[in-house]
């Protein structure tokens, strides 16, 4: 510690560390961030999974008072601290990285170190505010919360893209233009129709999501760090559900298997995989975007982006599609967040995941990023999109719609007869007399 500068000392089996005055952290959490910290994200920046520890500590204190497992005024005291920290959301304390290795070690103790220094009166963050528990069911179990508040969050944006996009796909419903097959000419199609399948395959993608959701609900605090539950009484297994249930305001349920949730997490590779395909429609619909507004003169310009900045230092007044190139980069990085989390699920112990808290957080940031950039591509680029309706007139009546018209009157080999013998403009002639008969 450098001169002037207040600081106590605390000790542990691996010998003394000085620890600055004011910082609410203990030994263990300066030894995690020593030895464990690569990524330079401390967990301070996941708020949602502070709020969630710290809901779950506050439970485990209430149901260890019930047990007799902790004195009233001990599980008091941390039930106020607990509540002093949730309430101040001051979380400069949490300071491992919050991808640390260990299997979630250094979340837990720097947790009930923070926890322990503000109750204060004695309180032990291993003895007390640990009691009951592992790291293996508190961390699961705060994981599971805190990524089912984010995913609820996230539902709320999904739906609003929908919503932009079903308003894009009403404005332009009336707007004939040609479609592409194998990226050549097609038959006529009105843009409406076009983006009614952008709006579908967005709100069915928002539902797969939806629909894993309350899987998340399922915790195991209680099962403490193998799933058998050893450390725990059972009284304290029987109702800490119920009252974590109280503390979150959620409909939580314990774990069927504990020894299961504690060596898989197929779960969250699950969760992962339907935001990766929600990822990957954002760069279908994206990629679609960059190719019908390309231009202005020498692209397909039928859909006019909006422009907000310039798109080069070199070329005076060029526009690029920068909000859907965007979205797409947001998109790759979340696909790769995902095989991150593949690995977590492929590379588990024998009996204990210590991976699932690496994939728990690189879920929530693969959450966030997908927030913001369905976020990004509503508002700053569909809300305002328009149609290049005189081109998309010129494609409509190009040669391959007139040819499927003609298909409504002549076979197939006589239109291609007279793809061989007859100008367009003679093709439009006799389109004309068929169809005034």
């Amino acid at each position: 510690m450098s001169e002037g500068k207040a600081s106590r000392v605390e000790r542990d089996y691996f010998g003394e560390v000085e620890i600055p005055d004011g910082k609410r952290y203990g030994v263990l959490t300066v030894r995690a961030m020593e030895n464990l910290s690569f990524s330079g994200e401390p967990l301070a920046q996941k708020e949602s999974f502070i709020r969630s520890m710290l809901e779950v500590k506050k439970a485990a204190a209430m149901m260890n008072m019930r047990t007799a497992e902790l004195s009233e005024a001990k599980g008091q005291a941390i039930v106020r601290a607990c509540d002093a920290l949730l309430d101040a959301r001051d979380y400069s304390d949490f300071v491992v990285d919050a991808y640390h290795g260990g299997g979630g070690i250094a979340t837990n103790v720097n947790v009930n170190e923070v926890v322990a220094h503000v109750a204060g009166m004695t309180v032990s963050a291993t003895e007390d505010v640990n009691a009951s528990q592992s790291t293996a069911d508190a961390c699961h179990t705060a994981l599971h919360i805190a990524l089912y508040r984010e995913f609820a969050e996230l539902d709320a944006r999904l739906l609003g893209l929908v919503d932009v996009t079903a308003d894009v796909t009403a404005r332009f419903a009336e707007i004939e233009t040609i479609s592409r097959t194998c990226m050549q000419d097609a038959m006529r199609i009105r843009q409406g129709e076009r983006f009614s399948g952008y709006t579908a395959v967005l709100r069915r993608r928002r539902d797969k999501i939806r629909m894993e959701m309350p899987r998340l609900l399922t915790v195991n605090l209680g099962k403490t760090v193998l799933g058998s539950g050893v450390g725990a009484s059972d009284a304290y297994r029987d109702g800490i559900t119920t009252c974590l249930c109280d503390v979150t305001g959620l409909p939580l349920v314990m774990t069927a298997n504990g020894f299961d949730t504690a060596q898989n997490v197929d779960l969250l590779a699950d969760l992962a995989d339907v935001v990766k395909l929600y990822a990957e429609t954002l760069i279908k619909f994206c990629q679609d975007l960059r190719f019908l507004s390309s231009g202005p003169e020498a692209g397909v310009g039928e859909l006019i982006l909006p422009a907000f900045m310039a798109g080069s230092t070199f070329f005076p007044g060029k526009v690029n599609p920068v909000v859907p190139e965007t979205v797409m980069q947001g998109a790759f990085s979340i696909i790769g967040k995902i095989e991150t989390i593949h690995l977590c699920y492929r590379h588990s112990d024998t009996d204990l995941n210590v991976f699932e808290h690496m994939a728990g957080m690189t879920l929530m940031e693969a959450i966030a990023e997908l927030g913001a950039i369905t976020d990004l591509l509503g508002e700053r680029c569909l809300k305002d999109i328009t149609a290049n309706q005189a081109k998309c007139a010129e494609y409509a009546n190009a040669l391959i719609p007139l040819v499927v018209d003609l298909k409504a009157h002549y076979s197939y080999t006589e239109v291609q007869t007279l793809l061989t013998t007859k100008t367009k403009t003679e093709l439009v002639e006799i389109l004309k007399g068929v169809t005034n008969r």
